[in-house]
């Protein structure tokens, strides 16, 4: 289904679990149905960190219109939101009403120092696109991630404070709150590279009303 956001759930998972990245995960699901999980964690060497945000619900179709792609959901809590299908949610003929619809919502940053004496990278924006083979059960993920390498100027282990500069040149002091990349930190020093990967992604899965 449309969403400004991009990046496949395929690729938000394998940026997280990349160079043997130890997972954490905190879960909270309100009453409006919609259910965050955290995760984040560093890989052993601690030069490698990441965290994602996902968000999911599961809604039920309660109108669909096939010409203009605009589906009318209800959350559990039984407030209704319309969204449009996408072309990346192939199959929609297949959806009836009554039908479980799940969106889920990721977003997240991997930060990993690059090997001494590596070319700055410029930044790089990656989109991706994964539907359903025709004939199954409709479904889709579309996402982004935009890549780019800073230069570590200044590192404070104490105040787990980093001062690092971007690829236009201008320098950002950034308090590191995580654990995870706080562990990373101790492992920087001025001149060091990191290249942050952040990324956006929308999954769509549709059951039938039976399920």
């Amino acid at each position: 289904m449309k969403h400004p956001m991009t990046s496949t759930p395929v690729l938000v998972l394998a940026l997280l679990l990349s160079a043997g990245v130890t997972q954490a995960a905190h879960a909270q699901a309100p009453s409006s149905g919609v259910k965050t999980e955290e995760r984040a964690g560093v890989n052993p060497q601690g030069t490698a960190a990441a965290k994602v945000t996902i968000s999911a619900v599961t809604a039920t179709v309660e109108a669909i219109d096939l010409a203009t792609r605009m589906v009318t959901l209800v959350r559990p809590d039984g407030k209704s939101f319309v969204v449009q299908a996408g072309e990346e949610v192939r199959n929609l003929a297949q959806v009836k009403v009554g039908d479980k619809v799940t969106v889920e919502y990721y977003e997240g940053l991997v930060a990993e120092i690059a090997p001494p004496g590596s070319a700055p990278d410029k930044v790089k924006v990656t989109e991706a696109m994964g539907r359903a083979a025709p004939g199954e059960r409709p479904a889709g993920a579309v996402g982004e991630a935009i890549s780019a390498t800073v230069v570590i100027e200044y590192v404070d282990t104490l105040r787990n404070v980093v001062h690092f500069k971007g690829p236009l040149g201008k320098t950002r002091i950034v308090k590191v709150m995580k654990p995870e990349f706080r562990t990373m930190l101790k492992n920087l020093k001025p001149g060091d590279q990191v290249k942050l990967t952040y990324f956006e992604a929308v999954a769509v899965s549709v059951k039938p009303a039976s399920n």
